[in-house]
């Protein structure tokens, strides 16, 4: 699927093909920019305080890309990324020992805080079981704030309107892809900052879909999208909680399998599904192979609060599983030019390895409750 970005009127397209023919011959590791904010998020069930934590798209995204982006050697750190987040001087967790965390800038408003009120019903497969209300606002990220250098890829994952129009063109002509969380561009807030949605068509953002490679929404959010429009311009993937996610091209559609989680909070579950799928295609994987280790990553981050903490025995069983499967695949399919969107021939038997995984790491999570907490969460 060709991409219409483009490409900024002082840089060539020759430094796109000569980062991405570095990258395939072993050169410098592709690189990504994720571009939101770190949040203050006070859960609250039964009008009672019972926890404070980290939250906000970036901490979830960078966790996932942490843990999931390949590996070039045993000994190296995973894929390189940036994280341009804007945070207050009273952010509680700057110096919080977590992969979550890239350095903020600093700004003169407060850090952005989320209260999100939890029903004490269970859930069904696809209603919110919270509400979530904005208290505070940081600054948003501006054109300026970004690097001024190329990216392979980046993410665009605002929760609090902080993704500016310009900043988000700004993006575009620095990656070679783009990938969008629709929060990011459909997201309103009432007086008394309660999230509600606008049509994606009556937002600046609409001109720019054309240019972005995959938007990634709720399927709350999907009606504020418009699928069949949006489809039309770039892939949509539409997440459906307990059951998987679809994928949507204008040639086509596919639908992708869920993984078994326990629920214990829903935050954060789409940011870790568009940073398990963006690591996915830093495999080598298709668009609908891909989502499937956003499934699994999804599911992975719901049973945990706050930003979670992945087991080493888990990531290291979900390396060994990619590495098996795309041994024979060429380098990195986000690569800014064409994507594969179909499934492969390995889809089926990935979904059962991952299936395993996920099923191993339920069963640990119900034996022992106590030690699959999240990092960083106070509780009350």
């Amino acid at each position: 699927m060709p991409l219409a970005a483009e490409l900024d009127d002082a840089l060539e397209e020759g430094e796109n093909q000569q980062l991405l023919l570095l990258a395939s011959k072993g050169g410098p590791a592709l690189e990504g920019m994720v571009v939101g904010s770190y949040c203050h998020d006070v859960l609250i069930r039964g009008g009672r305080v019972v926890g404070e934590t980290l939250g906000g798209a970036a901490a979830f995204v960078s966790n996932v890309l942490d843990a999931a982006s390949p590996r070039e050697e045993e000994e190296q750190e995973a894929a390189p990324f940036v994280v341009v987040s804007k945070v207050g001087h009273d952010f509680a967790y700057a110096s919080a020992p977590a992969p979550a965390r890239r350095p903020p800038l600093l700004c003169a408003s407060p850090t952005t805080s989320f209260h999100a009120q939890f029903s004490e019903a269970a859930a069904s497969a696809h209603a919110p079981d919270r509400e979530l209300r904005r208290v505070r606002a940081c600054d948003p990220i501006y054109p300026a704030d970004l690097p001024d250098r190329r990216f392979a890829y980046g993410l665009a994952v605002g929760v609090a309107g902080e993704v500016l129009p310009e900043t988000l063109e700004r993006m575009i002509r620095l990656c070679c892809a783009v990938l969008v969380d629709a929060q990011a561009l459909i997201r309103a807030f009432d007086g008394d900052g309660a999230v509600c949605h606008v049509s994606l068509e009556d937002t600046p953002y609409s001109r720019i879909l054309p240019r972005v490679a995959f938007l990634k929404a709720s399927s709350e959010e999907a009606p504020y999208v418009g699928v069949e429009t949006a489809r039309r311009r770039c892939c949509v993937i539409v997440t459906e909680g307990r059951d998987g996610c679809r994928l949507f091209w204008f040639e086509g559609e596919a639908r992708v399998a869920p993984f078994p989680a326990i629920q214990v909070d829903p935050t954060g579950a789409g940011d870790s599904f568009l940073a398990g799928f963006a690591a996915g295609l830093l495999w080598g994987l298709s668009a609908t192979d891909a989502a499937l280790l956003g499934n699994f990553f999804g599911a992975a981050a719901v049973s945990q609060v706050g930003v979670p903490t992945f087991h080493p025995k888990m990531l290291q069983a979900v390396k060994e599983i990619l590495e098996d499967k795309t041994t024979k695949r060429p380098s990195p399919c986000i690569n800014g030019t064409t994507f594969t969107l179909e499934r492969s021939n390995m889809h089926d038997e990935l979904h059962a390895a991952l299936r395993e995984v996920a099923m191993l790491m339920s069963e640990q999570h119900q034996a022992d409750p106590a030690n699959c907490n999240g990092g960083d969460i106070c509780l009350t």
